[in-house]
């Protein structure tokens, strides 16, 4: 790829700056929604891999542990990316299983340094028994969050521990922008023995469906779309080029194939004070054009696509009846970002009488009273509102997101009207960002932002974000540092501000904020958190109110 190759990155807001020769650039020069010259798509050329099984290969998808800042809450959610995986899997008769070692390991938990892993390691009897009797061809294992990159490693190295001939296959975020890194990092912790046998990059569905065909026949395509692996011991990176176009076609995620059950009983799903007993996760449409300097999602999926209306009903109508659901909670990363399409979504919604909220942030200047109206009326309880600063220099030049301030108020106020929590996020401690201009924008939050709650995170330097390639190209952060980090901590060095200070500033202004909404209106919250109160898993002594 020739170095000064140009990108064309169409969203809402400025363009981030993704410059030099980096792992970022190369993976956004080289795909059709970000490239003015994506890489070209080659002819398949099929390469003998193993012997031809003579049978259609037999799948698991394992769900590694989860690592998370040991401040934050845990939560366990059904793994929605393998549940695509296997329900695509599924539609083409091939014999798949999942096992979840975090629901099944739910209270097992190891502390290290300012981390907590929960979920069952992965040299377990359960999983033991399992591979043992599944006579599994191919493994699947999938890299979300960067925190959980040796917990998936650690599975993989069990796998082929005990079954060698297992081909193994990883997937994620990480995996997609960064497959070389992955793959040194599983050479240099097995003694350079290679666990991983391939990586594929974006979505999976139906690049993993492909693989799968030509695994049975004992081939692999070389040229494939994302495919990662080595071929006569060298090691060869096709790029990701296409995404799905049509998100109607991807199947429903194969729930059925989880301990369902199991994730309802501990009931702390994405969003963690639900209203529902029985909540599930699920999606209405891929991608965000926002392209935040501190996010890594928008670079995976830029380009916004949903699905139709009739489909999203027809997966809700699907969950209360096979799991009798009462609950929905939207992981979208830009749920309204098309308000047009959201309006039909939200009416034909409405006959469901489904209760439902927004886990992730929704975008400020794609919301507006009368589509909150609507929202409502479709079931919406609590929405989240992603205004990340209420500093104008921060959001502009620091975090590159275009958040119309002074509509924030209003879009508070008929939620409240309506009955509707608000909760807001904020992202401090950005570098230049001052501590002046923190402590104004909690001010003004305070003053004017009437939130049902607020979650502040501190600036991370995420991996596949502008901000960690930024970082990472400045000498300011290593790789290794930024598989553990920490959002509610200053685990990285990226500001001039005093760290102690930082910390101490956030703190403060979320014990602050959260005296001022129980003064402001106690109905409100103790309708907000009753159930948990009542059920003796909130604990109000804890800064922000904390599950126990």
């Amino acid at each position: 790829m020739a170095k000064d190759k140009s990108l064309q990155v169409e969203f809402i807001g400025r363009a981030n700056k993704v410059i030099g020769d980096n792992s970022l650039r190369d993976y956004l020069s080289q795909k059709e929604e970000t490239s003015r010259s994506p890489a070209s798509k080659k002819a398949e050329e099929l390469i003998a891999f193993k012997k031809p099984i003579n049978k259609i290969p037999n799948v698991l998808l394992i769900g590694s542990c989860i690592t998370i800042p040991k401040y934050m809450q845990k939560r366990c959610i059904p793994p929605l990316g393998l549940c695509y995986l296997a329900g695509t899997l599924e539609k083409e008769n091939i014999p798949v299983k999942i096992f979840d070692l975090c629901v099944e390991g739910w209270d097992y938990e190891r502390i290290e340094n300012n981390l907590v892993t929960y979920g069952l390691p992965p040299d377990n009897e359960k999983l033991r028994k399992i591979l043992e009797e599944g006579r599994f061809d191919i493994v699947g294992l999938s890299v979300l969050f960067s925190t959980d990159l040796i917990n998936v490693l650690e599975t993989a190295r069990f796998v082929k521990k005990m079954f060698p001939n297992i081909t193994v296959v990883i997937g994620g975020l990480h995996a997609t922008i960064y497959p070389q890194d992955i793959i040194e990092l599983d050479k240099n912790q097995n003694q350079n023995q290679r666990t991983i046998d391939f990586i594929i990059r974006g979505e999976g569905e139906f690049r993993f469906i492909d693989f799968v065909r030509n695994f049975g026949d004992g081939y692999f395509n070389l040229n494939a779309d994302g495919l990662v692996g080595y071929h006569k011991k060298n090691l060869f990176i096709n790029p990701q080029v296409a995404t799905i176009e049509d998100l109607d076609e991807i199947p429903f995620p194969a729930f059925h194939l989880l301990p369902i059950e199991k994730y309802f009983k501990i009931n702390i799903p994405f969003s963690p004070v639900p209203q529902g007993d029985r909540v599930m996760p699920m999606l209405t449409t891929r991608g965000c054009p926002v392209a935040c300097s501190f996010c890594a999602n928008t670079n995976v999926w830029r380009r916004h696509r949903q699905r139709s209306p009739e489909n999203v009903v027809a997966e809700i109508q699907h969950l209360k009846d096979k799991f009798s659901i009462d609950e929905i909670q939207f992981a979208d990363d830009n749920l309204t970002f098309d308000m047009k399409s959201s309006v039909e979504r939200f009416k034909q919604i409405k006959p469901l009488n489904i209760i439902w909220c927004t886990p992730n942030g929704t975008m400020i200047n794609k919301l507006s009273p009368e589509l909150i109206q609507v929202m409502s009326d479709s079931g919406m309880y609590q929405i989240t509102l992603s205004i990340d600063s209420a500093n104008t220099r921060t959001l502009k030049e620091l975090h590159h997101k275009p958040v119309n301030l002074l509509s924030v108020p209003g879009l508070i106020a008929k939620s409240r009207e309506l009955g509707v929590f608000t909760h807001g996020t904020l992202v401090v401690g950005m570098p230049s960002e001052t501590i002046e201009e923190i402590e104004d924008g909690f001010q003004y939050v305070k003053d004017h932002l009437a939130f049902t709650s607020v979650s502040t995170f501190i600036a991370s330097a995420i991996p596949g974000s502008e901000l960690y390639q930024e970082m990472l190209d400045q000498g300011k952060i290593t790789k290794e540092q930024a598989r553990n980090i920490d959002t509610t901590k200053v685990s990285i060095v990226q500001t001039d501000i005093n760290l102690d200070t930082l910390e101490s500033v956030v703190e403060k202004f979320q014990s602050d904020f959260l005296r001022v909404m129980k003064k402001r209106d106690p109905d409100e919250y103790n309708r907000k958190y009753n159930k948990l109160i009542k059920s003796g898993r909130w604990d109000q002594d804890q800064v922000g109110g904390k599950l126990t």
